[in-house]
């Protein structure tokens, strides 16, 4: 068994990337978490980038909204492995954007859970 981990070249980057991915991207909600993905050629080995977004719109302390992003990593890390599985699979590679709309901080728990469902959903959707 693979060791969970999320490391440098499992992360979305780049402007033109992320503007890609946001405008021609499908989009899968479980409130208050938005997962906006694309099918795509990435410059890794890796099946999938992912990059977490909280707009201070919603969250207006940073020391929330960091701590909001790295239950999110968490989360992302201890759940990719089936979504893995299956893009190597299909040898596809994936981008996804995970965004936050909430007011309030979730626990651990709850950010699991919605991040898996959420992840799931969008495989059988779109993957």
């Amino acid at each position: 068994m693979e060791r969970p981990t999320f490391s440098k070249h499992e992360r979305l980057t780049g402007r033109l990337r992320i503007t890609e991915v946001v405008e021609k991207g499908r989009t899968v909600q479980e409130s208050p978490i938005k997962l906006v993905g694309r099918i795509m050629e990435l410059p890794t080995t890796a099946p999938a980038q992912v990059a977490f977004a909280i707009p201070k719109r919603y969250m207006k302390l940073a020391v929330h909204r960091n701590r909001m992003r790295r239950l999110m990593r968490e989360a992302y890390r201890l759940h990719k492995a089936a979504s893995y599985g299956r893009l190597r699979e299909e040898g596809r590679q994936c981008a996804w954007l995970f965004i936050y709309q909430g007011r309030q901080p979730l626990t651990l728990a709850e950010t699991r859970e919605r991040l898996s469902r959420l992840l799931h959903r969008w495989m059988e959707k779109h993957g």
